[in-house]
């Protein structure tokens, strides 16, 4: 009888560790992205605190903190190193990461944030094409040869040169703040900037600066800018918080179509932008802009750098590098 009662004990002692770990989801989050308006929703969901309130919704009580780093490199060394849960950057550094970690983190997208323009910029009233950079110039990307915007540079070379690396020896690595005051001030020897809003469109507003191309007309329609992802094992082990997080997104999406002015509110609130808010506006209302989950675009890109080597590993559809968190997309 007393070895039953201890057998029966130590079952359910078993039994309630198993729920208990069942039940255990992170208590502590953070998300880290770049810097940029492209950011909007993820920077609505930090005002409002909606990750928070639809993980409380879901039986979940949790603590998610945000922050801004520069460049695509930063955000997936972060991510690797269990710093941050969360990533958002361009496509192609979550390709990349998606590509290196397939033997192990198995990183994926979770969902696209926004489709909206980038603009190659200059300060060099000589320069009408990509073509007319030249060794002596400098051109300022958030990461080299990694962020979307040096690929959507090698892409623009590719098409104005027929070499996608013609341009790779003048990168230099800044992050959007100080690449803006590198070109508008001519400081630096920045004569070029691979840029994104609010950046590039108060960069235009200063004399001399003028845009060469935009990445729209370089990949030939609109496309997705940057996409949300994780390791898969957070996602796996945290389900109502990844479910949470998606139904905060859409909250987010939501609230920025119903109330852009809104939404600007808590940007600049968040963020500090001195940007005019005019521009702003105009900007997420724009027909240029959307800030849907489902991505566009990215297998061009993946395609693409595919060919240029730094992937290894070739895709057979954007679902390969998208966790089954949203159901269509390109």
């Amino acid at each position: 009888m007393a070895r039953f009662s201890q057998i029966t004990l130590c079952a359910g002692i078993a039994i309630s560790l198993l729920a208990g770990s069942a039940r255990a989801e992170m208590s502590n989050v953070r998300v880290a992205t770049q810097i940029g308006l492209p950011y909007l929703p993820l920077i609505v969901m930090q005002h409002d605190k909606l990750w928070e309130k639809k993980a409380k919704q879901a039986g979940e009580d949790v603590t998610v903190e945000y922050a801004q780093l520069g460049g695509g490199g930063p955000l997936n060394d972060a991510l690797l190193s269990d710093s941050i849960q969360i990533a958002s950057a361009g496509v192609a550094p979550l390709l990349v990461l998606w590509d290196r970690t397939l033997p192990n983190y198995k990183v994926k997208a979770l969902s696209a944030i926004n489709a909206s323009p980038m603009f190659i910029l200059t300060n060099k009233p000589n320069i009408k094409s990509v073509k007319d950079f030249g060794p002596d110039d400098r051109i300022a990307v958030a990461s080299v040869k990694v962020s979307i915007n040096a690929i959507v540079l090698q892409m623009a070379a590719e098409q104005a040169t027929g070499k996608w690396d013609a341009l790779e020896n003048i990168q230099v690595a800044m992050a959007h703040p100080e690449a803006f005051a590198a070109l508008t001030t001519r400081s630096g020897g920045i004569t070029g900037y691979v840029a994104n809003s609010p950046f590039q469109d108060r960069a235009l507003q200063v004399p001399g600066i003028s845009k060469v191309v935009d990445s729209f007309e370089v990949q030939g329609g609109p496309a997705s800018l940057s996409l949300i992802y994780a390791k898969s094992a957070f996602v796996k082990d945290n389900p109502k918080l990844t479910a949470a997080f998606i139904a905060a997104q859409k909250e987010a999406v939501a609230s920025i179509k119903a109330d852009p002015k809104g939404a600007i509110d808590k940007y600049i609130a968040v963020t500090g932008d001195k940007t005019d808010r005019g521009i702003l506006e105009g900007l997420i209302t724009s027909p240029t802009w959307n800030f849907d989950l489902e991505p566009k675009g990215t297998m061009k890109v993946a395609d693409f750098i595919v060919k240029t080597g730094l992937l290894k590993h070739k895709p057979a559809s954007w679902k390969d590098y998208f966790f089954d968190t949203v159901a269509n997309g390109d």
